[in-house]
């Protein structure tokens, strides 16, 4: 299935557990693979990886290939977590 990357921008994105994550404010492009690399999230800093991001003012960058679904929103699986925080 072949979706435009304008038609992904401003989603809500949430794990397949429910929690919000943030919003899709760009995608990074694997230029040697002509595929999408990562999305670039907005507002993480209200979603569930807040304790996990020191300067809640920078976007993070998931990899694309957490991203289980696209549709009215963004489901990713759960990301690996390196500090404590709540179970994602």
């Amino acid at each position: 299935m072949a979706i435009k990357i304008s038609e992904i921008l401003g989603k809500k994105i949430y794990t397949t557990k429910g929690l919000y994550v943030g919003e899709t404010y760009d995608t990074m492009i694997d230029v040697e693979k002509s595929s999408v690399g990562g999305i670039v999230i907005s507002d993480a800093s209200k979603g569930c990886l807040r304790d996990n991001i020191s300067d809640p003012s920078k976007k993070i960058v998931l990899p694309y290939k957490i991203v289980e679904s696209i549709g009215n929103i963004i489901l990713i699986k759960p990301p690996a977590t390196d500090r404590k925080s709540p179970q994602l």
